[in-house]
């Protein structure tokens, strides 16, 4: 899937498309930082998704989405954006966007939005029909609101992860696990690093992990100068970490 992202700010659209290299059939083709250079874009690569603010140089995002409605693009488009009022938001359902993500956002808020995407057109691709089944999984938000709301995640109390990485030790996993529940409120990769006198690398890789098992939830804090910061957290909903301390 060819995905275009519409950002002036270099920083976040660096964010996006590692966000998007994160999942699979993913592939940037193009950035755009105005919405003439996203028109040049959409002309050159048709992308399948458009990422899209709305605050832009020049002209709004919105004006992009009806450039692609005039000139018949039928491109997904999710619009990530600062933007909340109420006539931005009517706009992009005139528009029928696929899905309006505020900034900052959690990576597992993205995933979803573009899973969603993902889903349709592989039924498209596939040829066989729609039901209405097809039809729901596509068009039902209840997935959405459990990002909020997700269910406690249960772990094993008495041995590690079966799929625990094989470069991951249990000792060092431990000690990074003390150190997060000893730090208070949010934090950032640089900060843990420090606390347990590691490489910035090493931590990353246990974080990522702790991200995927669903036992730390990701933010972005975004700044007026230099680039977004990724924060981490305890997920509220697991009380036990994955493995005995």
């Amino acid at each position: 899937m060819k995905v275009l992202i519409v950002e002036d700010d270099p920083m976040v659209a660096e964010l996006n498309q590692q966000f998007i290299e994160r999942m699979d059939n993913l592939d940037v083709v193009c950035k755009a930082d105005t919405v003439k250079k996203a028109q040049d874009c959409l002309q050159k690569w048709s992308p399948d998704l458009v990422l899209l603010d709305v605050y832009l140089p020049g002209k709004s995002g919105l004006t992009l989405l009806s450039h692609m409605q005039e000139h018949q693009y039928h491109a997904s488009v999710i619009l990530i954006t600062a933007a909340k009022d109420i006539q931005t938001v009517k706009e992009a359902v005139f528009y029928g966007v696929a899905d309006y993500l505020i900034k900052p956002f959690t990576f597992e808020r993205f995933r979803l939005a573009v899973e969603k995407i993902q889903r349709l057109a592989t039924v498209m691709e596939e040829g066989n029909g729609i039901n209405q089944a097809v039809i729901d999984h596509y068009f039902n938000k209840e997935e959405h609101a459990g990002v909020e709301k997700k269910k406690p995640v249960e772990h094993p109390s008495h041995n590690l992860p079966k799929n625990l990485s094989k470069n991951l030790s249990k000792l060092t996993m431990t000690t990074i696990l003390k150190n997060i529940q000893e730090l208070d409120g949010p934090f950032s990769v640089e900060t843990l690093a420090r606390e347990v006198d590691l490489s910035r690398i090493t931590v990353k890789k246990y974080i990522q992990f702790l991200v995927d098992d669903g036992f730390l939830v990701e933010s972005i804090e975004y700044h007026k100068v230099g680039r977004p910061l990724m924060l981490y957290q305890l997920n509220p909903d697991i009380k036990e970490p994955p493995f005995p301390m």
